[in-house]
């Protein structure tokens, strides 16, 4: 990223509302079916409100992280990642189901520290400027420092602009298909 106005940062409790409204608004883009209803269609304010605490953890939890990156030109926030550091999988209680298919299947072992990616999002337009990839790069340096072996991620397979920036990151396609719903997802995985 060779632009001196886009600046990375880590969020701050003022981001939580930008960040809370790119994560819903990334599920809302990713609905393949304009007929397929997203979940979050008949929430009411203590659902959003709930929903903002929930992201206001990545700033706040020491075991989650979240990044943005700031347009200082502009004066707005157009890229920010959420992830989170677990001990093991194997003593992660709020790891999703779908993680376990991994263990169970060999691909990760249950008692390494690792690093799950939960939302990656750049502004289209500034996109093609190396900012997704320095976002990711400031989420490795995090699970590093937090004892991370390996870093999680997965995406729809309708993005295969995804799935070739992480494979040009290092990561490794681990497993296609279906995870906690119909939809096929592609999971990678890149060992720090």
């Amino acid at each position: 990223m060779n632009d001196p106005t886009l600046v990375l940062r880590r969020a701050r409790l003022d981001d939580v509302p930008f960040l809370a409204r790119i994560d819903l608004a990334v599920d809302a883009e990713d609905v393949d079916d304009p007929d397929e209803p997203l979940y979050f269609k008949d929430w009411g304010e203590a659902d959003f409100a709930a929903h903002r605490a929930k992201i206001a953890g990545f700033v706040t939890d020491a075991d989650k992280t979240a990044w943005v990156c700031e347009d200082t030109a502009a004066g707005n926030l157009v890229g920010m990642i959420l992830s989170r550091c677990h001990d093991s999988m194997r003593l992660a209680p709020a790891i999703a189901r779908y993680l376990k298919l991994l263990i169970d299947e060999g691909v990760v072992p249950a008692d390494e520290p690792f690093c799950e990616v939960f939302q990656l999002w750049v502004d289209p337009t500034v996109r093609r400027r190396g900012l997704a990839s320095a976002l990711k790069q400031v989420i490795e340096d995090d699970a590093r420092a937090c004892g991370g072996r390996f870093i999680y991620t997965h995406t729809r397979e309708t993005n295969p602009h995804v799935v070739t920036l992480n494979l040009k990151l290092g990561y490794t396609v681990i497993r296609t298909g279906a995870l906690w719903d119909d939809i096929a997802r592609v999971s990678l995985i890149k060992s720090l």
